[in-house]
C-alpha cells in the first residue's frame, strides 16, 4: 500500500511540473512584443491551445498559439476568425526565431481584441531574466518542472 502512494505520489509531482513548465512563458519573449500583419490561413480552435496560422506581409507563415481561457472569457466566438481574413496580431515571439508567437491580442475588421491580460506573471519573468542572463531554455524548462 504505501508503495503504491508512493508511486502516485510521484507521478503526481512530476505531472505537475511538466505541466508547470508547459505553461510557462519561457519559450517567448514577453520583454519585447511584435506586432504582425497579414492573412489568415488557418484557425483550429481546439483545447488546450488553438493554433492560428498567418501569412504575414512578407509571406513568412507564422504559428500562433492562442491562450484559450482568456479567449473564451473575452466572450470571442470560435468562428471569429476564418481563413482570408485580414488581420493585426500582436504578441510575444519565440525566443529562438522561429516564426511563432503567443497570442496578446489581435485586430480584426477595425476591432482589437485583447485576449491575454496576464502575460508578464511572475513565472514568465523569473524564466525571462533567467534565460536573459545566459541560462539555456531547456535548463530553465527543466528546472521548473523540477521545482514545481
Amino acid at each position: 500500500m504505501n508503495f503504491k502512494l508512493t508511486i502516485i505520489t510521484l507521478w503526481s509531482l512530476m505531472v505537475t511540473g511538466y505541466a508547470f513548465a508547459h505553461h510557462s512563458f519561457a519559450p517567448y519573449d514577453i520583454r519585447n512584443p511584435i506586432e504582425i500583419t497579414g492573412v489568415a490561413e488557418d484557425f483550429v480552435y481546439r483545447r488546450p491551445h488553438p493554433m492560428l496560422t498567418l501569412l504575414d506581409d512578407e509571406n513568412v507563415e507564422w504559428e500562433i498559439e492562442v491562450p484559450l481561457r482568456f479567449w473564451d472569457r473575452a466572450g470571442i466566438t470560435q468562428d471569429a476568425i476564418k481563413p482570408g481574413d485580414e488581420l493585426m496580431v500582436r504578441g510575444f515571439p519565440a525566443r529562438n526565431g522561429d516564426p511563432e508567437m503567443a497570442m496578446g491580442g489581435f485586430e480584426l475588421n477595425g476591432t482589437f481584441y485583447s485576449v491575454h491580460e496576464e502575460v508578464g506573471q511572475r513565472s514568465g519573468n523569473e524564466a525571462a531574466d533567467a534565460i536573459e542572463s545566459g541560462e539555456s531554455l531547456e535548463s530553465v524548462l527543466e528546472r521548473y518542472s523540477e521545482s514545481e
